[in-house]
């Protein structure tokens, strides 16, 4: 199966719009477009992060003798094993967050990351507002 033809299937077996799609992996919605119809093919970081987000390695991506549907193996393969070292100094909170995070689909992913980064940049807001009222007793730090 054409490459394009795959991950356009994979996609649409997700419940994943083009859109969405494109905006996990850093793609253009027209670029993707051109992908899934054949016109290009994806160079290795795009597949990679194409890959990653449908659940599926690069690999089986990348082979056009692949079958479709994706084996087994080509599902295990694109999963980090919970032993990771990536793991290894979280917390059992932290452990729990991440395998919250895992069970979450690709689009549920992106309104997570979403939600996140809303957070970060109206965590910062709040932050540079209280150091600028004087809020907080620059000597001790307590609240006045």
């Amino acid at each position: 199966m054409k490459i394009g033809r795959k991950i356009l299937n994979l996609r649409r077996d997700r419940g994943v719009a083009q859109r969405s799609l494109a905006e996990m992996t850093s793609v253009t919605p027209s670029a993707l477009s051109r992908i899934e119809a054949g016109i290009h093919q994806p160079k290795g970081p795009v597949a990679l992060r194409i890959a990653r987000v449908l659940g599926v390695s690069a690999d089986y991506i990348l082979d056009e003798s692949a079958p479709y549907p994706p084996p087994i193996e080509a599902l295990l393969e694109a999963e980090i094993p919970s032993e990771s070292m990536v793991e290894e100094n979280l917390t059992a909170k932290e452990k729990e967050l991440v395998d919250s995070y895992r069970t979450l689909g690709p689009e549920e992913k992106v309104a997570f990351r979403d939600i996140l980064n809303a957070f970060n940049q109206d965590f910062g807001e709040l932050k540079n507002f209280i150091n600028k009222s004087g809020l907080l007793d620059p000597e001790n730090k307590k609240a006045r």
